[in-house]
């Protein structure tokens, strides 16, 4: 059932807060994930919420880290998008992305109760306006560099384990923040 909000409602709350997020593709696809449940109500599935703890996406094993692209896919911003996902930059008030209370919305919004995916319902509890820079910068860029990633991987003889641990070693790079964005980006 859709809910239509009408003209000049009171006010708008605003729910954002400011979070740091690694300058890395799988923290920033797990930032996205973690976005999409702080609209719609995913607390009863474990499954998805082990991918939105971004602070610890150094943590997920490359095996997890496909089956986050998986869920990403499943999980895409045209699902979204019109229903709690809407690309309004006037409301964007201080970030590339802001959260708002789903009670209170201006009159041109329309939101759902409930949105199904995957053959599962979930409950709508806030949107998110967004900037396509926001977009861009943590789903569709991520999910490209990815994808081409795991092709090169499996196309690559594997491996050996002294190798990928070595690899997994780097330092990490000094924050910087992004103004434009609710997060600041390591």
């Amino acid at each position: 059932m859709a809910v239509v909000i009408g003209r000049n409602e009171v006010g708008i709350k605003r729910t954002t807060r400011p979070t740091t997020i690694a300058n890395n593709d799988v923290a920033k696809l797990m930032y996205y994930l973690n976005c999409v449940c702080e609209t719609i109500n995913c607390d009863q599935d474990e499954d998805i919420r082990r991918f939105t703890n971004y602070a610890n996406w150094a943590r997920l094993s490359a095996e997890q880290r496909k089956l986050l692209l998986v869920l990403c896919y499943t999980f895409s911003p045209d699902v979204f998008d019109g229903k709690v996902f809407f690309n309004i930059e006037e409301l964007c008030v201080e970030f590339s992305n802001e959260f708002y209370e789903i009670s209170q919305l201006r009159h041109r919004l329309v939101a759902v109760e409930s949105i199904i995916i995957a053959g599962r319902a979930h409950q709508v509890t806030k949107i998110m306006t967004y900037t396509m820079s926001w977009m861009r910068a943590y789903y569709l860029e991520p999910m490209q560099r990815l994808a081409r990633q795991f092709a090169a991987e499996s196309s690559r003889p594997s491996l050996s384990a002294p190798h990928r641990q070595r690899q997994s070693t780097r330092p990490v790079p000094a924050p910087s923040v992004d103004s434009s964005c609710c997060c600041t980006i390591l």
